[in-house]
């Protein structure tokens, strides 16, 4: 049996779906062992906002092992030694989405399948391909400060709120790294839910635009910007929110520094955008695909999400 899931999105969960049929999983999977060179080790490729690769995950201990064929690879991935394969294999891969699933997975709830879903994946692994992301230089090291300081908001009268010392190594490692996600980093708070605007509260939406992503988030508990938190909502952290028109969401949070810090889905936490630049204005980085920029946000201690 297998599992697929494409490295798609940044806050609802990425599209996956498993293949039980065995003539299936291995008609596909016989094709990749002709091609070993389009198989990449997960997560070692582009990990930026927007599309990242297709990962693929055998799960039963009695698969038979193929040449080139990992437990766990995967495709359409800049890291792949043969990119064109890699982009053929991973489109072929997608193809392979179901409409709807025969095994119900708690993702479906959020993200469920469907042709026009399959639609976006592919475009977007085409236009990846059309012009992969280029590395950049490597990102600058965390400053050396105090872990958190109280600053004033320049942009409001009277608002201050807390900036924290980068930590990335807080988010990547094995036990918290795949299970949170942007929400979880701007709020700061370590749920280990992959955590959704709203779901605390019941107000979750499946909705992405700006306006209904922010009544969900401020169910939580936050605040538009300007609308100060007192000093006993200490520490008051400062969010903002982009979307990717009708297919995801994003956040930052200001750090100490005067940066910006992020964490794309299962992906790594960083500071840089998707030409690994630091992030000194998230309303004019390089976002890729989350266009609308929605607005700054201020979440103070009372803010709970899950």
């Amino acid at each position: 049996m297998l599992r697929i899931e494409i490295d798609l999105f940044s806050g609802r969960p990425n599209p996956v779906w498993l293949i039980t049929d065995t003539a299936v999983a291995n008609r596909l999977l016989g094709q990749v062992a002709e091609r070993p060179k389009a198989v990449a080790k997960p997560g070692a490729g582009f990990n930026g906002l927007g599309y990242r690769e297709v990962k693929l995950e055998l799960f039963a201990d009695d698969e038979p092992v193929r040449r080139g064929v990992p437990k766990k690879f995967s495709l359409g991935s800049t890291a792949a030694g043969d990119p064109a394969a890699a982009h053929a294999l991973a489109r072929l891969f997608i193809e392979s989405m179901p409409s709807r699933s025969e095994v119900k997975l708690l993702e479906h709830q959020i993200t469920p399948l469907d042709k026009k879903l399959r639609d976006l994946a592919l475009e977007r692994l085409d236009r990846f391909f059309k012009d992969p992301p280029r590395p950049g230089p490597p990102p600058p090291p965390p400053p050396s400060s105090p872990l958190r300081t109280t600053i004033p908001d320049t942009k409001c009268d009277q608002c201050q709120y807390e900036v924290s010392q980068y930590n990335p190594s807080f988010w990547n490692n094995a036990a918290t790294q795949p299970y949170n996600n942007c929400y979880n980093y701007a709020r700061n708070w370590r749920t280990n839910t992959f955590a959704q605007p709203g779901r605390a509260h019941g107000a979750m939406t499946n909705t992405m635009a700006c306006n209904t992503v922010t009544v969900a988030a401020m169910a939580d508990g936050l605040k538009k910007r300007c609308d100060c938190l007192p000093q006993s909502e200490w520490p008051r952290r400062l969010m903002a929110l982009v979307i990717d028109p009708g297919w995801d969401y994003h956040w930052y949070r200001h750090q100490r520094g005067g940066f910006w810090g992020h964490k794309p889905g299962q992906t790594a936490a960083r500071n840089v955008d998707n030409s690994n630049v630091l992030i000194t204005n998230p309303e004019t980085c390089n976002r890729g695909g989350y266009t609308d920029f929605c607005g700054y946000f201020y979440a103070g201690k009372s803010v709970v999400i899950n």
